[in-house]
C-alpha cells in the first residue's frame, strides 16, 4: 500500500498495488502490467461492490478491466459512459464494448455517450452538450456516486492519438504546456492543473470538479512511464482508490 502520508495528503482512501515481473521486453511488459493490474482491479471492484449508477471511462487498461469482470461482481442500476469516444480515424475506440461488458456482468442498464472525445470548436461542444442525447448522459454521469477510469499518457501512444483527435502539433503544444497525460481525456499537468484551456473547452465529458466530487473514484493505472499521471490525478483529488503496479506506485511514493 501506499505510506499512510502519501494516502492521508491527498484523499486516497486506499491502493492496490501489483507486483509485476519484468519480462525484457519493453513491449511485453506493458502489456503484461495492464493485464495484471486490470485483473486485479476487476477483483477489487467486485469487493467493493459499488451500487447505484457507476460511471466509466474507456481506453486499453478499462478494456481489459471490463474483460476481466465476471458475472454478479455487484448489482449496479445503471452503467454510464464518462466522455465522449466516437472515434476520428479507422481505429474504433470500442468504449460501447466496456459499457457494455460492466452492464452485461452486473445486471444493469447502460447508458453510452454518443459524441466525439474532442472536437473543433467550443461552441460545437456547447451544441452537442445541449443535445439530450448528450446532455442526458452527461447528467447521468454527473450523478453517478461510482466511476472507474484509466489514465493515459502523452505521446504518440495515446489512445486520443489513434483515435484521430490528436496530432503532432497537439502532442507538441501540450507538452510545451507541460501536460503528463489525460484524466477522462482532460490533460492535466503534473501538478493536477488543465494543461491547455483552449483544447479542455472542446472536450466532451464530465470536468474533473464533478468526478472529484464523487464518494467512489477507483483509478486504473499500469506500466512504464505512468507515475507522472497518477501523481497529477491524485493530486487533482478525483482518486479515491489507486489500482496500479509496483513501478508506478515507488515513483508516485518518490516524487510525492
Amino acid at each position: 500500500e501506499l505510506e499512510e502520508a502519501s494516502a492521508e495528503r491527498f484523499g486516497l482512501g486506499g491502493a492496490v498495488v501489483v507486483d509485476v515481473a519484468s519480462t525484457g521486453s519493453a513491449p511485453d511488459d506493458e502489456l503484461l502490467a495492464r493485464e495484471r493490474v486490470a485483473g486485479t482491479a476487476a477483483l477489487h471492484l467486485g469487493s467493493l461492490a459499488p451500487t447505484g449508477a457507476i460511471g466509466v471511462s474507456w481506453g486499453r487498461t478499462m478494456l481489459e478491466v471490463a474483460a476481466h469482470l465476471r458475472p454478479g461482481w455487484t448489482a449496479a442500476t445503471e452503467i454510464v459512459q464518462l466522455n465522449g469516444a466516437t472515434s476520428r480515424s479507422a481505429r474504433p475506440t470500442r468504449a460501447h464494448e466496456i459499457v457494455e461488458r460492466f452492464g452485461a456482468t452486473s445486471g444493469a442498464a447502460i447508458r453510452l455517450m454518443p459524441a466525439p472525445a474532442i472536437v473543433g470548436t467550443p461552441g460545437l461542444r456547447d451544441a452537442l452538450e445541449q443535445d439530450p442525447s448528450v446532455g442526458e448522459t452527461l447528467a447521468a454521469a454527473r450523478a453517478a456516486q461510482t466511476a472507474v477510469f484509466s489514465m493515459g499518457v502523452l505521446g504518440p501512444e495515446s489512445v486520443h492519438v489513434a483515435s484521430g483527435y490528436l496530432g503532432a502539433g497537439d502532442l507538441a503544444a501540450l507538452a510545451d504546456a507541460g501536460a503528463v497525460g489525460d484524466i477522462l481525456g482532460r490533460f492535466v499537468t503534473g501538478d493536477g492543473r488543465i494543461a491547455l484551456s483552449s483544447l479542455d473547452r472542446r472536450t466532451i465529458g464530465l470536468p474533473l470538479e464533478d468526478l472529484r466530487a464523487k464518494a467512489l473514484t477507483v483509478g486504473v493505472v499500469a506500466g512504464a512511464g505512468r507515475g507522472p499521471i497518477a501523481l497529477a490525478a491524485l493530486r487533482v483529488g478525483c482518486v479515491r482508490v489507486l489500482v496500479t503496479d509496483e513501478g508506478t506506485a515507488a515513483w508516485v511514493l518518490d516524487h510525492a
